[in-house]
This record gives structure tokens, sequence and C-alpha cells, in this order.
């Protein structure tokens, strides 16, 4: 079987995936990131390689950043970002539900990439973000609650 004619590919939307794990300690705290490359806290997560799912993505990213395996479970938010200043192209942003750490003292950072880690309630964790992907911590914790994913085309309004 052949490929389609790289004309015929040109016209399609590309997009780069992103993978955040929405994990959260025994009392329901969000785990939460700081990077050394960037002023905001984050989820634990970032870019998939080439071939990688996105749930294997989710998976390696843990283990890479804080040193621990956690269970990367439903899809909890899919965010759609056109224009994001990042990359050159859009991104797709999946966030699994990575359970509960039950032993945060396992955590162990990746220190040329990340400085600290805490477990937040959602509205502190959600405020240490930067303003744009902030409310992608309301929208995992409302999914979660409900147990279904939410999509979320980041040009229109972000429910709360």
């Amino acid at each position: 079987m052949t490929g389609l004619p790289q004309s015929l590919l040109d016209g399609f939307a590309t997009s780069y995936a992103v993978v955040c794990a929405f994990a959260t300690d025994p009392a329901g705290r969000i785990l939460v990131v700081k990077p050394t490359y960037r002023e905001e806290w984050q989820f634990v997560g970032g870019m998939v390689d080439h071939g990688e799912a996105p749930h294997e993505a989710c998976a390696r990213e843990v283990k890479e950043e804080i040193g621990i395996d956690l269970p990367v479970g439903d899809l909890l938010v899919l965010d759609y970002v056109p224009d994001h200043g990042f990359v050159s192209a859009p991104m797709t942003i999946y966030v699994f539900d990575c359970g509960t750490v039950a032993e945060p003292d396992l955590i162990r950072l990746q220190e040329n990439e990340i400085e600290a880690y805490d477990f937040l309630p959602v509205e502190a964790a959600a405020a240490k973000f930067h303003p744009t992907n902030g409310p992608r911590v309301r929208l995992a914790a409302g999914a979660r609650r409900a147990a279904r994913t939410m999509y979320v085309p980041h040009a229109g309004p972000v429910p709360r």
C-alpha cells in the first residue's frame, strides 16, 4: 500500500501533541511541578515523541520527571490550542488521569528540568499556572469528578 501524494497531504492540518499527568495525593490535592526553564508551574508532562502514543508519552514523562511509575488512566481533557506561541503549529493537549500518588516521599525530580513539586488544592494549583493554562486544572478536576472527558477548543470560551 502506498501513501498519499505529498500534494494532497499539504492541505491537512498538523499539530504537536502534548501530554499532561493529572495526579493527586491521598488528600485530593493536585500534583504540580516547577520547571527550571519557566516561571509558571505545570502538570508533569511534555511533548509526544515521533511514533509514540500519547498515553505512552505520559507514562514516560512521569517516570522521567518525577521518578515514579503512575498508571495512565482515562483521558480527562483534550484541548486544542491553535496558536500557542511556543511552537510553530497548533498543539493538541491530552490530560490523563494518573490516579493518586500514595507515597509522595518516593518522588525524585529530574533536576535538570524540574526544580520543585507540590500538591495543591485546585484553585491554588490553577493560580500557579500560566493564565492560558490554569483553566485546564479546573477542567481536569471536574472531568475526574464527572467521570467524563472534556473537549475544549482553546479558541473558544473555557467553561468553569
